[in-house]
């Protein structure tokens, strides 16, 4: 993923968005979590991002000009359906903790059994 932009307008970076995605850039918006009101605002100021980096200089061109025909456009719809969900990624998450948890456990059962026989 590579940043396009970034602007505190939530809606000129949604803008874009609809434009890039309708020519076949599929892209996302970040930094519009509520963290902004207690970290200074330039850092988490909201950005636009393109998804796979052979459309960033498509993207960018399409940005500063509405006319400018993509070439590197993809089936939006085709790309994110094979995406995965947000359950998928969740379950990833909670599986990998689970498996530091199993490995730093058994860790200390180890540590725990030598320090005990020697």
């Amino acid at each position: 993923m590579k940043m396009l932009t970034r602007n505190s307008n939530i809606f000129y970076l949604e803008s874009l968005k609809e434009r890039l995605e309708a020519n076949g850039i599929p892209t996302v918006i970040q930094g519009t979590e509520t963290a902004r009101m207690i970290i200074p605002r330039f850092l988490l100021e909201p950005t636009l991002w393109v998804y796979l980096d052979g459309q960033l200089e498509d993207a960018l061109k399409l940005i500063d000009d509405p006319d400018h025909e993509v070439t590197t456009g993809i089936d939006i719809a085709d790309f994110y359906t094979k995406q995965p969900s947000e359950d998928d990624l969740r379950a990833e998450v909670t599986h990998t903790i689970g498996n530091i948890f199993a490995i730093v456990l058994f860790v200390a059962l180890v540590v725990f059994v030598l320090t005990k026989i020697f």
